[in-house]
Formats: C-alpha cells, sequence, structure tokens
C-alpha cells in the first residue's frame, strides 16, 4: 500500500461524491451525472460516471478508506444505488450509450460493465440478494452484447481491453467459461496490433503512452486473473517502450503522440513492479511526480474521466508495494538515446536536457531539464487561408540519423486543415432527432459513429504547404530546429501547443504546464514568394 496514491484521491472526495444524487425519492437516485440530474442541462444521463460505483464500494470495503465508520450504511446505500441506476441505462440487448442517446458504446459498455463488476465483486454479501441477482444479470447481458459484438471504427487498445476485462469479470462472477472466447478475440487483436520491434500498443494510427497506460491496467488485470504468461511478455514489451515517455515534468506522453494525451494511469505498472523492471521503474516515477503535484493526475481531469482515474488510483494504492529496488528510468542514463522508426518517436539525453520527438506529428518538439523544466516546445504552425486555418501536423515521413553522440531528425509534413466543428442548435437539433428516431437502429448507429470518428478524428484533408524540418541534438545538449516552409500564401504562425484533430482527452495539465515552456517559438522570415525559413538554437548557456 503506497498512501501517495490515497493523498492525491482525498482532497477529491466531496467533489466525486457530490455528484451522486443521494435522495432515496428522486427518480434520478444513483446517477452520478450530476449535469443532468442536478444542473438539468443536458436531456439524458450518460453512462460512464457510474463507474463511480467503484469508488463507492472501495471506500466501504477497503480497510484504508478515509471515512467515518458511522457512514458505512449510506455508502453501502448509494452503491447499491449507483448500479441500480446503471442497470437502468441499459438498452434490452446490453449495450450502453457514452455519448449520446442509442449510440451503443463498447467503451460504456465495457468500462462501466468492468467497474461495475468490480464493485459487485468488493461487495459481496453487502449487496441483499436481490441486489446482486440484478446487478449480475445486467452484467451478463453487457457481456454477451460485448461478445457478439466489437470497435469498428478504429483499434483503441484500451477500448478492447477494458472489454477483454469486463468479460473476464463477468465470467468470474457468473461462474462460467463462455466469455472466454470472446475475451481471447480481443486480447488477440490488442496483441496483434501491438508493434513487434518497439513494444507499444495501437490507438488509432499509433503510439499513445497515456492511453497506453490505461489498457496496461486491464490487460495487467486479466493476467493477475489468468497468470497468462503470453499476456505477461506482451507487458513486458509494453512497458519497456512506455518507460521512455514517463517525462521528466510527470507527463505521459503529450502533443506529439498519436492521441495527444498526457495522463498517467499508474495501475497496471503498480500490478507489475515486482515482475517487470521497466514498469517499476515507471511507478516509482509515478510516485515521485505525484507527491510534487506534476503530471496530469485526477485534480487534472474534467468529470468525463474523472471516474476512471480515481478508481485506476485505487487499484494502484492496493498493488503498491515497496519499490526501493526499482532501477531508473532509461532516459536518466547519461548520453541515453532511443528511437522508435515506427512509432516516429525519438528520446535523448545530453547532459541535464532531455528531449523528445514526434517525427510523425508534424516534427513536435519537447526540451525538459532532466529535473523536469520544460524549457522548449515546438509544435509546428498554422497558416490561415479562404478555407480556414491548417497545421504543418499532416501526414509526415521522417528519418533518424545517430551519428556518433548527435541525434538528427528529419522531417516533412504537409499542412492539414483544422477542424472547426461544434455542435450549434440546429445541429443539434438534427444530430437528436437521427439518433432518436432511425438512428436506433444498430446497424445506424455503427454507421454514425465511424462518420464521427472519420471527420473529427481519423480524416485530415490536406491543404496547401509543406514543413522541411531538421532537428539537431548536440553532445553537449545544444537544440537546433531547422525550418523551411513552401507553398503556403500567407505567413505561418507558431502554433504553440496544438492538438490538431479532436480528442477530449487532451490539453490536460497540470498548473506549471497549463503556462507552457520557458521560451517562446520564435516567428519564421520570409525567403522569398510562398517560402519562409526559420532557424532556432537553444543552448545550454543561461537556462
Amino acid at each position: 500500500m503506497s498512501t501517495v496514491y490515497l493523498d492525491a484521491i482525498k482532497p477529491l472526495l466531496g467533489r466525486t461524491l457530490s455528484m451522486l444524487d443521494w435522495e432515496p425519492t428522486s427518480p434520478s437516485h444513483g446517477s452520478f451525472d450530476r449535469t443532468w440530474w442536478c444542473w438539468k442541462f443536458t436531456d439524458f444521463s450518460a453512462s460512464r460516471f457510474q463507474e463511480g460505483a467503484y469508488l463507492l464500494a472501495w471506500l466501504l470495503t477497503s480497510p484504508h478508506a478515509p471515512i467515518p465508520v458511522h457512514g458505512r450504511e449510506r455508502l453501502r446505500d448509494g452503491a447499491a444505488a449507483a448500479i441500480r441506476f446503471w442497470r437502468s441505462l441499459q438498452h434490452a440487448d446490453g449495450s450502453f450509450d457514452e455519448a449520446y442517446p442509442f449510440e451503443r458504446s463498447l467503451a460504456a459498455t465495457a468500462f462501466t460493465g468492468f467497474y461495475v463488476g468490480c464493485a459487485v465483486e468488493r461487495l459481496g454479501d453487502l449487496l441483499n440478494v436481490d441486489e446482486r441477482e440484478h446487478a449480475l444479470a445486467a452484467l451478463e447481458r453487457g457481456a454477451r452484447w460485448l461478445a457478439a459484438n466489437g470497435e469498428y471504427h478504429g483499434i483503441l487498445s484500451n477500448h478492447l481491453a477494458a472489454a477483454a476485462a469486463a468479460l473476464q469479470l463477468a465470467g468470474d462472477l457468473t461462474g462460467t467459461d463462455r466469455f472466454q472466447a470472446a475475451r481471447d478475440r480481443y486480447l488477440e487483436t490488442i496483441l496483434r496490433e501491438q508493434q513487434p520491434r518497439e513494444g507499444w500498443l495501437r490507438e488509432y494510427s499509433g503510439a499513445d503512452p497515456g492511453y497506453q497506460s490505461h489498457a496496461m491496467f486491464y490487460l495487467a488485470e486479466i493476467q493477475r486473473r489468468t497468470g497468462d504468461d503470453i499476456l505477461l511478455d506482451s507487458l513486458s514489451k509494453a512497458s519497456d517502450f512506455l518507460a521512455w515517455f514517463a517525462h521528466p515534468d510527470g507527463t505521459l506522453g503529450g502533443e506529439h503522440t498519436s492521441r495527444g494525451t498526457k495522463f498517467f494511469y499508474p495501475a497496471g505498472l503498480e500490478m507489475l513492479a515486482k515482475r517487470i523492471p521497466s514498469a517499476a521503474a515507471i511507478a516509482a516515477h509515478a510516485r515521485a511526480s505525484l507527491s510534487k503535484g506534476r503530471g496530469v493526475g485526477a485534480a487534472e481531469m474534467d468529470a468525463w474521466n474523472q471516474f476512471p482515474l480515481v478508481n485506476n488510483l485505487l487499484f494502484a494504492a492496493d498493488a503498491a508495494t515497496p519499490l526501493a529496488d526499482a532501477p531508473p528510468l532509461p532516459w536518466q542514463a547519461p548520453s541515453a538515446r532511443k528511437t522508435f522508426p515506427e512509432a516516429g518517436l525519438a528520446v535523448a539525453r545530453r547532459r541535464d536536457r532531455v528531449l523528445v520527438v514526434g517525427a510523425k506529428a508534424g516534427g513536435v518538439v519537447k526540451l525538459w531539464k532532466s529535473d523536469g523544466d520544460l524549457l522548449y516546445e515546438d509544435c509546428g504552425y498554422v497558416v490561415e487561408n479562404a478555407r480556414g486555418w491548417a497545421a504543418s501536423q499532416g501526414a509526415s515521413t521522417c528519418l533518424f540519423r545517430e551519428a556518433s553522440a548527435t541525434l538528427t531528425v528529419e522531417v516533412k509534413s504537409n499542412f492539414a486543415r483544422l477542424t472547426a466543428e461544434r455542435l450549434s442548435p440546429p445541429r443539434f437539433i438534427v444530430f437528436r432527432l437521427f439518433t432518436m428516431t432511425i438512428g436506433r437502429l444498430p446497424a445506424l448507429a455503427r454507421w454514425l459513429k465511424s462518420l464521427m470518428v472519420k471527420k473529427l478524428v481519423s480524416t485530415r484533408a490536406k491543404a496547401n504547404g509543406i514543413l522541411h524540418r531538421h532537428i539537431v541534438f548536440e553532445e553537449d545538449g545544444t537544440l537546433i530546429v531547422e525550418d523551411n516552409i513552401e507553398g503556403v500564401v500567407s505567413m505561418p504562425q507558431p502554433a504553440g501547443r496544438l492538438v490538431p484533430f479532436h480528442m477530449g482527452s487532451s490539453r490536460y495539465a497540470d498548473a506549471t504546464d497549463a503556462l507552457g515552456a520557458k521560451l517562446a517559438c520564435p516567428s519564421l522570415e520570409q525567403a522569398d514568394k510562398g517560402r519562409f525559413h526559420r532557424r532556432f538554437v537553444v543552448s545550454t548557456s543561461g537556462l
């Protein structure tokens, strides 16, 4: 048991418990969606908030829970109400909605099935017979839906891992092995898509360390329950990759990755720490960062991601063991350097400087001091044209060169149009009319989800302009970024901190990271018509 995780949760308990409708006479008794039941600003209760049932179950059953004895009965009633309300949100086919009515979301069905199942498992006989039987029946319906369906709009390993874990748990709770084949189908997809040489788990088009830490938790939980050696080997490779991206400031990944996330889910690493050295190194780093208030934790999350991370911290607290012998992270070694060509990522340390490059994200650059100070970050450029704004983080090609102690990265990146999609009242009316009528049909619900992901995430419409970026990280820690842009009409501007696609889980930051790097990105100079140039040197003096 590590108190650092409990210390991080304690200040959040009032806010998380206030999200629950505790009133027995309320028609929304047990809902954790405060925007719906209390503010009444939305038109349906989103099921993902019901993952808070696990927090109540943990508070009621853990000897380490910071609650008074007299609160136990209220917690029991609240947990039972949260599970009961979760059941009321389930469709007849076993699925749940996340973002809109009749979505039939794999993510919502998987995540809530796992956490409500874990709550039921923890509560045991604290639920009466009827409460438990009804909960198990709903978990079984959800598992049958997961077994008969899948995720069709992309490979998101954390969703697939949660589905596999929900199926594992449903089988454990109901005493059946009939969900094992479906569990294994999800696991096979994850392992097939895992990059064989570099170890990362796929999130859409590439590697995203933040979401990978989330996926690894569910995989570690399945491995704990089954003892699967193949899964343990996969987790070892994934940990070895992840260790390079536990950055000096406590973030895990960032704008240089496939989904732009930088949060940290530590439970899977804590569960693996005794068997996988790199997992121990990451877990020790997570504890140190959390104790300093650095990185993206539950305090930095909005309501949509708060319960998954709060729950993860509870699992981490339960799994944590002494880490006095944990090895250092690989980038902490003097002159460390590692390139991941398939992911388009590079990490290097020179003296007290640590560099990460996201070459397939248009050459995103981040430079820290080894103590965590963010010295410089560069997400490329944006340019305005007749069709709106475009960013240099479009389709990219890259080349890594490692000569002596110098790392060189060459990037060629197309400009791509930035999406500016927002729901206006007329659009919302059309959207809701569709989802509430013909959009109820499962096939049309699946089509709508694929269309939305294609428009908001996957498709990056090409715009005029190409960025050629030349990055050199020298032996003494000097960073040189040289850019040449061609094919644009107006002067491109530094993009600042940019994630150029829809991703609700990006853009979280702690209070220090939110203010950005110490050095601002300088402007370009015009070379000739349609061509611009910039050469910027971050020296080792004065910083």
